[in-house]
């Protein structure tokens, strides 16, 4: 009977797509051998666990893989493959495949934080439909950038995402380059306006819509309202309506936490 080695190196193609995402490395080692190993064989091959460092290596020495785009995304996308060559290939990468590498628990924390860089870096050039796409999934290092997005679908589609928290709706809303677009997304965003940082936040902007300032500050507590009258960058309208709402004397929000930025 023959080898595993043998039965990889004289399989048919039929054969090989049939068995290499799960051989063994006997069948791995023999399949390289394989006159009518493809590039699509390749991929399915790096889809397998088993598959060895010095695999990898050999098959990104082959000038005909190394140009065909599935086969650099999977030698990326494999925990073996050196760093130093995953890292070449990552810049060839589209956008949707360098995000698949951020969030690949399995890969070195290098190459996932070079592929957050790089996904930062491309932001400037990616289409609006692209970015509203990244928004949605984005991981921590990304949102990051992305709340400077000028476009308010962006930031929409930003604070769908599941790792957007109460700190970055803050960040956008303090950002002195917020357009009232944008500050009128965050605050129709039932998730972040309900809570009082955001909320102060909001209505301390020069650029927040007067509108949108003076009803957010209906819901603020004292302690937040008087802050807003003392602080030298709230808008005078806020700035006086704030004193009127404690001056009223009647109940208002119980008082939240103090901002230790602007408390």
């Amino acid at each position: 009977m023959d080898s595993l080695f043998d039965q990889a190196r004289n399989a048919t193609p039929e054969v090989l797509s049939q068995k290499l995402a799960r051989a063994s490395l006997p069948y791995l080692e023999g399949a390289l051998s394989n006159p009518g190993l493809t590039p699509a064989h390749v991929v399915l091959l790096l889809k397998n666990p088993g598959a060895t460092a010095a695999i990898i290596q050999k098959l990104g020495r082959d000038p005909e893989y190394r140009k065909v785009y599935d086969v650099r995304a999977a030698m990326v996308m494999h925990p073996r493959t050196a760093r130093a060559q995953a890292m070449n290939l990552l810049s060839f990468l589209w956008w949707r495949d360098v995000v698949h590498v951020i969030e690949h628990a399995v890969l070195s924390p290098s190459l996932r934080r070079m592929a957050e860089r790089l996904v930062c870096v491309r932001l400037q050039e990616m289409a609006l439909g692209q970015r509203i796409s990244l928004a949605r999934l984005a991981s921590r290092g990304v949102i990051g950038s992305l709340r400077r997005d000028p476009s308010p679908m962006v930031i929409r589609a930003l604070q769908q995402n599941p790792r957007f928290i109460e700190e970055d709706a803050v960040a956008i809303a303090r950002q002195a380059a917020t357009t009232p677009a944008i500050l009128r997304v965050v605050s129709e965003e039932a998730r972040w306006s309900s809570r009082p940082a955001v909320r102060k936040a909001i209505a301390r902007n020069p650029a927040t819509p007067p509108a949108i300032a003076l009803r957010l500050i209906q819901q603020l507590g004292r302690n937040d309202l008087r802050e807003l009258t003392r602080s030298p960058r709230v808008p005078g309208l806020v700035k006086v309506a704030a004193q009127r709402l404690l001056e009223k004397g009647r109940p208002i929000a119980a008082d939240g936490p103090s901002d230790p930025e602007h408390g």
